[in-house]
């Protein structure tokens, strides 16, 4: 400061709040504003955003308005590293025509965290034949869309054991931005049942920390077919064949054809057999399978609602 130089005070601050925790390498968007209790005009002067390594960016005051000068919006990258971080907005100490403003600092402090993954499971065939392979279809997706292939998925079966292991591929699935997927052969177990299993995404191969994501799902197994059942859907009053008609009998489905028929081959059994279409009434029935066998399943048309038929009562 030289000899006969004034001193104003300044007073610095962010134009609107920064986020107090954000993801990891993720930008920061704010503007830095100066004022000095003299109401002097400080645009032109500088600016700079400093860490415990070292300055982070630099800006300028670019315009004042009722006696505030306010820099430009200010980009910062956030540290790729999880945690708290403690950085320093400065306004540096300026002597201009005799007048001294003097330095002012305001502290800012972040949380920085991983980003988010999730897993997706499709494709899971219904049901499996006990000892046979089938195969699934598995995607993970970055919250921030980064980019996933070539890391590594698991497969744990009910007991907690990885019973495969895939690397996602380099192509997102169609028709998305970066859920990046892969498809996995797995043996199923040796006895029927319903079984949950898991996959499982570590996240651990990625430049930018992530958290691991893991999904459950069910897989149906079935002792060996040993009969054929033919299900053969008409409509009632026209014995008309109904296609694309949709047949369950437990965990067994099937989809009827142009001439209303639905093939299942399946094991020795007593099932509840299930038919349903849009806009058509089919009664359930118990079928006993212990040889190859055609049943005919008669539906009713249903008749639209009346959207006035309230008012008509």
């Amino acid at each position: 400061m030289t000899k006969d130089a004034r001193a104003h005070s300044t007073t610095i601050e962010v134009s609107e709040s920064v986020p107090s925790e954000v993801a990891v390498g993720a930008d920061i968007i704010l503007k830095v504003k100066v004022s000095c209790d003299a109401g002097c005009d400080l645009h032109g002067m500088p600016v700079k955003i400093t860490a415990p390594d070292g300055v982070v960016a630099t800006s300028a005051l670019a315009t004042q308005a009722a006696e505030i000068n306010e820099t430009e919006a200010i980009t910062l990258m956030a540290p790729q590293r999880v945690g708290e971080h403690a950085w320093s907005i400065v306004f540096p100490a300026h002597e201009f025509e005799g007048v001294l403003h003097e330095q002012s600092t305001l502290s800012m402090s972040v949380r920085t965290r991983p980003h988010a993954t999730s897993l997706a499971v499709w494709a899971i065939p219904s049901p499996v034949v006990t000892g046979e392979r089938f195969g699934i279809k598995v995607g993970a997706k970055s919250a921030s869309g980064c980019n996933l292939d070539a890391n590594e998925i698991e497969v744990c079966d009910q007991t907690g054991a990885i019973v495969a292991r895939a690397s996602l591929g380099e192509t997102p699935w169609p028709g998305t931005s970066a859920l990046y997927w892969t498809d996995v052969e797995l043996l199923a177990p040796a006895e029927a049942g319903m079984f949950s299993w898991s996959v499982k995404f570590a996240a651990l191969e990625l430049e930018l920390p992530h958290d691991g994501a893991a999904s459950n799902f069910s897989v149906a197994i079935v002792k060996p077919p040993q009969h054929r059942l033919t299900v053969k859907v008409i409509e009632k009053d026209t014995a008309a064949p109904i296609e694309n008609a949709q047949v369950r009998l437990g965990v067994y489905r099937a989809a009827t054809d142009p001439s209303g028929l639905a093939e299942i081959k399946m094991p020795n059994g007593i099932y509840d057999l299930n038919v349903w279409k849009v806009g058509y009434e089919a009664p359930s029935r118990t079928v006993e399978v212990n040889e190859d066998v055609t049943v005919q399943v008669e539906v009713l048309i249903v008749p639209p609602e009346n959207p006035d038929e309230a008012w008509l009562m």
